[in-house]
């Protein structure tokens, strides 16, 4: 015990520095520490990155201060620091440290390292942002955020990708959903960024409304003020309206009113169409045109379409303008009296509606099969508009060229047009072309497989308050169709719910061919009836033989589960009925798929995978092979595997409950491992297999010999031997591709006759003539299709004098190849398939097979120029007596041994015909 003051005085002093010392460890990080600290502190204050990343010192809020358009390039990383992360084993650390610097192809190496998870897959999302890949981010944050709902960082980088893709309406939600966790920094920003974006969205809506509104209120009233400066902010809806506001005024004075309007709108694009317009029709005889006028005006208030008996009667009025009106708005008016509306165009030197009945050619053009034309047609109108003033006509045409695309399954250029009209859309402030756009890039996301856009476009669309015509059954029923081909069948449940609670409700088959699926995942006695109601809706409104069909196999796939019997009958009768009809009829074409798809994924969910093979080999028009076969097919979630070994042994798999769609997942979980050991042995496998399985290069093992078969040589004639090549193909300017290498034969003499069609002789129809009675048959050429996704297929050759181009599995499939051929098609992705959504083998080898060929190679990716000695290769040990399977394996090994760069030949299919 202390005993006196200065005792204890003695004792604080000597703890002082004890305490002094204690305070500092306490309060100064360690030198490793500090350096650490100071280190995040330089890489967050140097950072510009827009993105968030989930490592905790890199994520941070830190004010972005503008760099002034001057891009200061970063101070290096200090290695010691990085070395230390490493030594660590701290990935995310290091991926922080160069996703803040920038450096993302860096940050993203790191992450690979790392297994799944939804703080990796939110940074991999973050670097695909910077790659401007959105769709690939968005998707990875979906993932995240259906694990995780409330991830700060995945909401915050959906919200820019969101952004980026112009969905403003929905990225201030998501922006909005950051704001309400309350983080320091970033949910003040998050509340900014989604005022901003929600006022920038609803102000263009307000702007174009006010302008259509604005224009149409001078039918009702004769004292409107004119929009003269709605004409000057949004001029493309102003014009569009005009010209029923002239129609329909019922006297001249009303007429010579809208002369200030329509020299203002003369002003902005040009000429002089419209005051001359205004001066015509205000020297008509109202006395007769009066009552006519007056009739026009009440049908386009009411917004109708006009029956084409006031059609027939405005026509023998000789009011030409209120024909070409009234035409206009039918569209089997305007086809039916396409070119009279084009001469009164044409005399009136009207380019606006010139460039409107442009787009009503190409429509008849694509409609009467000539789609190459209307091509052509669309891109010399775009041309033209964008010389002129006519901005609104020009997204409206890119909007027609996407359409067209989209049809033609080249989704690529679809996309490509569509996102060029979304885009010039929102510049231009044209509200009613930006909701078109939408809705057309649900279609093309949706068929690409791209269901995380597909579904943001619908919620954008939606949240922007739709179409007058339809707010309701229209995004519900493509939420629910995308879900169903994503396999989420609770949600797609819940999507066909809320559109058949839509008011006024018109069932369509889409609704049925995603109720008949569906009801699987959450069965409801009502379902019978609800699909009889829906099918009956869709038979009365689509009363064609192949919406028939389609509506059989719909109740046949609905029932084939729980009335076995009655679903087989059904199905059968569905492929007899889809027989009797031209394969041109879409939908007959694609129930009949779908009812065998169906018949064969059941007969493998029953065991019966003898029965699951003749099927498919009854359904490729071939026979069933003895021994060495596998059969494969896929029905939304269930798929079947079924291989018959060297001794002719049975092994199958059927799986029920795939989670991933097909085209997302590797071959191996459609066909596993034990049924790949069954085939061991077998000196080459023949593959039976439809769409969507039909034209994946990975079914089986690279060095197990295999081909795809379809169809049976047809016995004829014996022809003697001729090798047709097509090479210097002179590709069409629009397409803007770059000029191949030409041909050169081999320097030792053919044993085979040789024939060559190169430059401007290489048009289809040539091509086509000379493949009739070849036996060999080689193209060099470019194929269209997309380099990430399956696409179209098809083979660009030199233009006919008429501008057709392109070799596709349409017509080549009409074609009679008398010398069984081989052929090898050195072109880029020539053996794709149509989509990934596609129920049909559209490609270019499957309609060479059909043709009369007797094998068929072609690759599924883009190809180097080397390619073609590649194929040549194939083609000698071939002719050396080689079995073409062996003889493709054989040349791949060699190529591969090579140089490993050679990944491509990996993707070379073979398609052979059976004896």
């Amino acid at each position: 015990m202390l005993k006196s003051k200065s005792d204890k005085a003695l004792v604080l002093a000597l703890a002082a520095p004890v305490l002094v010392v204690t305070a500092l460890l306490v309060r100064t990080p360690s030198g490793g520490n500090g350096v650490e600290a100071r280190f995040w502190a330089e890489r967050r204050a140097s950072a510009r990155i827009e993105a968030r990343l989930t490592y905790p010192e890199a994520d941070r809020y830190r004010p972005r201060v503008s760099a002034g358009g001057c891009l200061v390039p970063a101070e290096p990383i200090p290695l010691k620091e990085l070395a230390r992360l490493e030594e660590e084993g701290n990935w995310a650390g290091i991926a922080a440290a160069y996703g803040l610097q920038g450096e993302w192809n860096q940050a993203g190496s790191f992450l690979e390292r790392m297994s799944s998870s939804v703080d990796r897959d939110s940074d991999l999302a973050a670097v695909q942002l910077s790659r401007g890949a959105h769709e690939q981010a968005l998707r990875l944050l979906d993932r995240v955020l259906a694990k995780s709902p409330a991830h700060p960082q995945a909401l915050w980088n959906r919200a820019l990708a969101l952004r980026d893709m112009g969905l403003t309406m929905k990225a201030a939600e998501t922006f909005e959903r950051v704001a309400a966790l309350g983080e320091q920094g970033w949910s003040r920003e998050a509340k900014a960024q989604a005022l901003t974006l929600r006022e920038e969205t609803q102000a263009r809506s307000r702007k174009w409304h006010g302008a259509r509104d604005a224009t149409l209120a001078l039918l009702e009233d004769p004292k409107a003020p004119l929009p003269l400066q709605e004409a000057r902010q949004t001029p493309g809806v102003v014009r569009q309206h005009f010209y029923d506001v002239v129609r329909a005024a019922p006297s001249k004075e009303r007429v010579l009113a809208l002369m200030p309007l329509a020299r203002e709108l003369d002003r902005l694009q040009g000429g002089t169409s419209l005051g001359d317009y205004v001066t015509r029709v205000s020297g008509r005889d109202f006395t007769r045109r009066g009552a006519l006028a007056q009739g026009y005006s009440e049908w386009v208030r009411k917004r109708a379409g006009a029956p084409e008996s006031l059609v027939e009667t405005v026509r023998a009025s000789g009011e030409e303008d209120l024909f070409v009106g009234m035409a206009l708005h039918n569209k089997a008016a305007a086809l039916r009296y396409l070119p009279d509306l084009v001469s009164h165009v044409q005399r009136e030197k009207d380019t606006w509606l010139g460039l409107f009945l442009e787009r009503e050619q190409a429509r008849k053009e694509t409609a009467d099969g000539e789609w190459w034309k209307a091509e052509q047609r669309l891109f010399n109108a775009l041309q033209r508009c964008r010389e002129g003033a006519f901005s609104a006509r020009c997204v409206d045409l890119e909007i027609r060229l996407g359409i067209l695309y989209a049809e033609l399954r080249r989704l690529t250029e679809a996309e490509q047009h569509a996102r060029t009209a979304w885009s010039w859309a929102r510049q231009l402030q044209e509200w009613e072309l930006e909701l078109t756009t939408l809705e057309l890039l649900v279609h093309i996301s949706r068929d690409r497989g791209d269901f995380s856009s597909a579904l943001a476009y619908v919620e954008e669309w939606t949240a922007r308050g739709g179409r007058v015509i339809d707010t309701c059954y229209w995004p519900h029923i493509n939420q629910a169709h995308t879900h169903y081909l994503a396999l989420r069948p609770e949600a797609a449940r819940a999507s066909l719910e809320a559109a058949a609670a839509c008011p006024n409700a018109k069932l369509d088959l889409m609704f049925g061919a995603t109720f008949a699926e569906m009801a699987r995942a959450r069965p409801d006695p009502k379902d019978a009836e609800r699909l009889s109601q829906a099918l009956d809706v869709a038979r009365a409104s689509n009363p064609t033989p192949g919406d028939a069909i389609y509506a059989r196999y719909l109740e046949g796939r609905f029932v084939l589960d729980h009335e076995h019997e009655r679903g087989v009958a059904l199905l059968t009768r569905t492929l007899e009925d889809a027989r009797k009809l031209p394969s041109t009829e879409p939908l007959a074409r694609e129930a009949w798929t779908l009812a065998y798809s169906s018949l064969v994924t059941d007969a493998g969910r029953r065991g019966e995978y003898a029965r699951a093979l003749e099927l498919l080999a009854e359904q490729l028009g071939t026979q069933v092979p003895a021994t060495c076969a596998l059969g494969a097919a896929v029905h939304n979630e269930r798929s079947v595997a079924v291989a018959r070994g060297p001794g002719g042994e049975l092994v199958g798999d059927y799986q029920g409950t795939r989670e991933v769609p097909f085209a997302e997942s590797p071959s191996v979980k459609l066909v596993p491992e034990h049924v790949r050991q069954a085939l061991k042995g077998c000196a080459q496998v023949e593959v039976l297999a439809w769409a969507p399985v039909f034209g994946r290069t990975d079914l089986l093992p690279v060095d197990q010999p295999w081909s795809f078969r379809m169809g049976r040589i047809v016995p004829g004639v014996s022809a003697p031997s001729r090798r047709l090549v097509v090479s210097s193909v002179e590709a069409p300017a629009l397409l803007q591709l770059p000029r191949l290498p030409t041909w050169t034969p081999p320097p030792e003499p053919e044993p085979t006759a040789l024939e060559l069609l190169s430059g401007s002789d290489a048009t289809p129809s040539r091509v086509l003539s000379s493949m009739s009675d070849a036996t060999e048959i080689e193209i060099h050429a470019h194929g269209i299709s997309d380099p990430v996704l399956s696409d179209a297929s098809l083979v660009v050759l030199s233009p006919e004098g008429n501008g057709r181009y392109a070799l596709t599995a349409d017509i080549v499939r009409k074609q009679k190849l008398a010398g069984a051929p081989m052929v090898f098609l050195a072109a880029c992705s020539a053996g794709r398939l149509a989509s990934t959504t596609t129920h049909e083998p559209f490609s270019l080898p499957a309609a060479f097979i059909e043709a009369g060929a007797r094998a068929v190679l072609a690759s599924t990716v883009d190809i180097p120029d080397a390619a073609g000695r590649f194929f040549d290769g194939v083609r000698q040990r071939i002719r050396g007596g080689t079995a073409p399977a062996v003889a493709l394996r054989d040349e791949r090994q060699k190529w591969l041994a090579r140089d490993a760069r050679n990944g491509w030949t990996h993707h070379v299919l073979l398609v052979e015909t059976s004896d």
